[in-house]
């Protein structure tokens, strides 16, 4: 999911308000024994390093069960958010302001989708949380979105887990958290225990609105793409693809956008998706035109799913602003 940012009442918000379903395609995943055995390499070191740790759940959410849910605490009430690495901030669903005794204010900033124009009548609102835990960190007066969600209490973006060093693993479910913050010390240690454990390193970048940037490629064309966990597969936009030779088919299953809208959507197998020095081979993508998109994010070009990140054992170091992929045993 991609966040669109919005100021109002001096609070700076980046929020995100996007929804997949799930269809089929095609992905190789890490064997259980591979995975684990990482997961006790990676544990033991963030321990020694002063992190905590939070299991994440695995929830169906628009009958995709691959989505990233994590307990929490709003205003001392216990709630779930999903982990969402494209959204650019913490947003709360309006149908849970009750739940967590939180006061609504309306803003004049319209909510933009991409592929479609803004509803004229739908506009952000904003609140405070007084407090919000994560594990083992405890935040105050954060402004937040406001935003209808089918499901879940909301979303959890990365300026938070970028806030608190955190890393996320995606194929074993975990966040793990840091209270002092970003550390470069740390961070060199995970690269070093990781790349002996024949991950590649991949850098990213944070943009001016909170979101993870990464280079890429399609098949030998340079692009630009975003992390994010929120999206279950990875979308590209067409022109890449068109650049790039992919043939690119209308899938026999309606592809809903990352807008929630019905407008048609292509599928393309990717002979070579490079992620930094990363390659993916005969990667099925999903391609649509984003540039129809009414968002003050111009240069957004892709998603990188959740499908591939955790297939492909991805451990993101969001503290650290590198990622860590490895190809399945």
């Amino acid at each position: 999911m991609i966040a669109i940012k919005s100021t109002a009442a001096a609070l700076a918000l980046a929020v995100v308000c996007t929804s997949f379903t799930s269809f089929a395609l095609s992905e190789t995943k890490p064997t259980q024994k591979d995975t684990a055995a990482d997961n006790s390499t990676l544990a033991s070191l963030l321990k020694r390093e002063g992190f905590g740790v939070v299991k994440l759940k695995q929830a169906n959410l628009d009958r995709d069960p691959k989505r990233l849910v994590i307990d929490v605490e709003i205003n001392r009430v216990s709630g779930s958010l999903e982990v969402d690495t494209g959204a650019g901030g913490i947003t709360i669903a309006r149908g849970s302001l009750k739940k967590f005794r939180l006061i609504e204010q309306k803003t004049s900033q319209r909510v933009p989708t991409l592929g479609k124009k803004p509803d004229p009548k739908k506009f952000w609102s904003i609140a405070k949380l007084d407090t919000f835990a994560i594990g083992n960190c405890v935040f105050h007066g954060i402004p937040v979105g406001i935003k209808e969600f089918p499901h879940c209490d909301g979303l959890l973006g990365s300026p938070e887990m970028h806030r608190v060093g955190a890393v996320l693993d995606c194929a074993e479910h975990a966040l793990y958290l840091a209270r002092r913050g970003p550390s470069s010390r740390t961070s060199s240690k995970l690269a070093a225990v990781l790349q002996r454990n024949g991950f590649t390193q991949v850098p990213l970048r944070l943009t001016s609105d909170n979101h993870l940037e990464v280079d890429c490629s399609i098949d030998g064309v340079p692009s630009t793409i975003l992390v994010d966990t929120g999206s279950q597969f990875t979308f590209v936009d067409e022109s890449i693809g068109t650049k790039a030779g992919i043939i690119m088919n209308q899938p026999m299953t309606q592809v809903r956008g990352p807008a929630g809208d019905n407008a048609p959507r292509s599928i393309g197998r990717v002979k070579k998706l490079a992620i930094g020095d990363f390659e993916i081979r005969d990667a099925d993508v999903c391609f649509m035109d984003f540039k129809k998109a009414d968002t003050p994010s111009p240069y957004l070009l892709g998603l990188l799913g959740i499908s591939e990140l955790a297939s492909n054992s991805a451990i993101i170091d969001v503290g650290g602003l590198t990622m860590y992929l490895r190809h399945p045993q």
